[in-house]
Parts: C-alpha cells; sequence; structure tokens
C-alpha cells in the first residue's frame, strides 16, 4: 500500500509537462528531447523521444544522436520542426546514418566529376545548399584546411563544422589548463569585492534610516515646545 507521501509522488511524475513556449524563443529553432511523449504533448512537433536509460553503460541512444544535431546546426535550416518530421516512425540515428552514407557518396560522386571540369566554389556552394548565414564555414581559419581542398579528399560541410569544433573546443581546454586557476582566483576576488561594495551600501542604508538628515540636526521634534530659559 502506498503512503501519502508515495501518492504525491506519482501524481507528481504524471503530470510533468514542458511547455516551450516559456523559453520566449523562437520555436522553429528549438529541440527537445526526452524519454516521454508526454512530458512534450504542447510541442510534439519539437520533440525527440529515446528509450528511457535503464542504467546500461554501453546505451548510445543519447550519443548517436550527435551527428543528426551537428548537422542540422551546420546546414542552419530555416525550421528543424520539418527536419525531425522526416524521420517519423524511423530510429532517427541509423535513418541519419542511412541518408549521410547516400549523401556523401553522391557528394564524392559530383567532387569528382566537377574536379575534372573545374567550377570550383560556386558548384560547391550550391550543390550543399549553403546559405549566407553558413557562408563561414567556407571561409578556412589560419592553420586549417582550405575547404576545396577537405572537400576534394571526400569531406563533407558537417565534417569541416565538426573538426572545427573539435579544434575550438581543443584550444580552450588548454587556456583552461593554462590559465584556469587564475581565471578562477580573478573571478573570486571580484566576487568578494562586489560583496564587499553590496555590504557597505547597505550599512550605509541602514545607518541612514536611523540618522536625520543634515538640516534637521538640533531642530525640536515637531510638535514639541522648546524648554524655556
Amino acid at each position: 500500500m502506498l503512503s501519502p507521501a508515495s501518492h504525491l509522488a506519482v501524481a507528481l511524475v504524471l503530470t510533468v509537462q514542458q511547455d516551450l513556449s516559456y523559453l520566449n524563443r523562437d520555436l522553429s529553432k528549438v529541440i527537445i528531447i526526452d524519454t516521454n511523449a508526454r512530458h512534450v504533448r504542447d510541442q510534439p512537433e519539437n520533440a525527440i523521444i529515446l528509450p528511457k536509460w535503464t542504467g546500461d553503460p554501453k546505451d548510445k541512444e543519447l550519443v548517436s544522436l550527435v551527428p543528426l544535431l551537428e548537422f542540422i546546426h551546420t546546414m542552419q535550416y530555416s525550421d528543424v520542426r520539418k527536419v525531425i518530421k522526416s524521420f517519423d516512425g524511423t530510429h532517427i540515428p541509423t535513418e541519419f546514418a542511412r541518408r549521410e552514407a547516400l549523401a556523401r557518396a553522391e557528394h564524392n560522386k559530383r567532387v569528382k566529376a566537377q574536379s575534372s571540369r573545374g567550377g570550383g566554389m560556386s558548384w560547391l556552394s550550391s550543390h550543399l545548399g549553403l546559405k549566407p548565414s553558413n557562408m563561414s564555414l567556407m571561409v578556412a581559419p589560419e592553420g586549417e584546411e582550405n575547404p576545396q581542398e577537405a572537400f576534394a579528399k571526400g569531406k563533407m560541410l558537417q565534417d569541416i563544422a565538426r573538426e572545427r569544433g573539435m579544434r575550438n573546443y581543443l584550444m580552450l581546454e588548454e587556456e583552461i589548463r593554462k590559465n584556469g586557476e587564475k581565471w578562477l582566483k580573478e573571478e573570486q576576488e571580484a566576487m568578494e569585492k562586489a560583496q564587499k561594495e553590496a555590504m557597505k551600501t547597505m550599512k550605509t542604508s541602514f545607518f541612514g534610516w536611523f540618522t536625520p538628515p543634515a538640516d534637521q540636526k538640533g531642530e525640536a521634534p515637531s510638535g514639541s515646545a522648546a524648554k524655556p530659559n
């Protein structure tokens, strides 16, 4: 038999609901990942539902979504809900891997054919569906492989984005190793300074509540008579 507390816990679990409208964001750019369709019933078109994790350390369902999420971010789709919709009725990681393999084979075929005729970046941009919002990936930072050379090797846009993201992550990790302690110390000092300033302001305000203004010092309280000499 369940205790009253247990009944309450069950009730709370059954009423969990994620309403994305509270984010105050453009929902065409929002994806939510959950293990229960009831939790996202307000915006099911934004949701990717995964099997509930049972504690199996070999369960890779969540990690296996990374390639799809990277691809969506790289291609800057105008509405991610349409992308999610296209995977209805499929195991998303498996289906995305299948589509990517087909796209990569076609990409390599066209790059090989085009390399013998020229055409350069304009053809690549058209073929990959690039838009101004993601053309920045076509400009290689210093020390990075030129996109045209990468395409000629069979790489696709998401490969470039993935490699660039990993490179930036490693650079940040290196900076943290070098300067982490210094940053933490500076942050702690800034917090202590802010706390002291806040305390100083609080004390000043508190003292002011019990101290009359300078122009009222020495004046008799209102309604009282001055003592006769």
